[in-house]
């Protein structure tokens, strides 16, 4: 029994001191890091946090455009845009900023399948290491294109 015991505190201490060294390896690997801050870094800054479309009839394909600009000293480097929802369609001028430069960042609202007030996001990813990620909410009302009943009512 005692050896038992022991093969089993070892195998436990093995499993335990393995652990603690995978885990300090996944900490210290420099490939999860953002960025190194060393040298020039580039600073995205978008024209607007949202966007309200405001009230649209439905099957309205509105479009704003955002200024993607790079505060930076770095050339900032749109690395992908996602959409939350296969309704907006998004396109960036140019996915390289260099410094003090823009680019136009079109988005387009398809309401054709949505009635409603609705809410979706864009998502802008980039090399800028304080901000990897920035989101943009929109917004957008949505109503039902009425015909007004032209017909007169026939009386007798």
């Amino acid at each position: 029994m005692p050896k038992n015991i022991i093969i089993f505190i070892l195998i436990v201490v093995v499993i335990i001191l393995g652990s603690v060294l995978v885990f300090s390896n996944i900490q210290n690997n420099p490939s999860n890091t953002i960025q190194n801050n060393s040298g020039p870094q580039p600073r995205i800054l978008v024209s607007e946090k949202e966007w309200d479309f405001g009230k649209v009839t439905q099957g309205e394909k509105p479009t704003h455009i955002f200024i993607v600009k790079n505060e930076g000293e770095g050339d900032l480097i749109i690395e992908s845009l996602k959409e939350s929802c296969a309704c907006i369609e998004v396109s960036i001028s140019t996915t390289r900023i260099q410094p003090g430069e823009s680019a136009e960042l079109k988005v387009t609202y398809d309401t054709t399948d949505y009635v409603g007030k609705d809410e979706k996001h864009i998502h802008i990813y980039s090399n800028d290491p304080q901000i990897p990620e920035k989101r943009i909410n929109l917004y957008v009302e949505i109503e039902v294109f009425q015909i007004p009943n032209l017909t007169p009512d026939l009386q007798d």
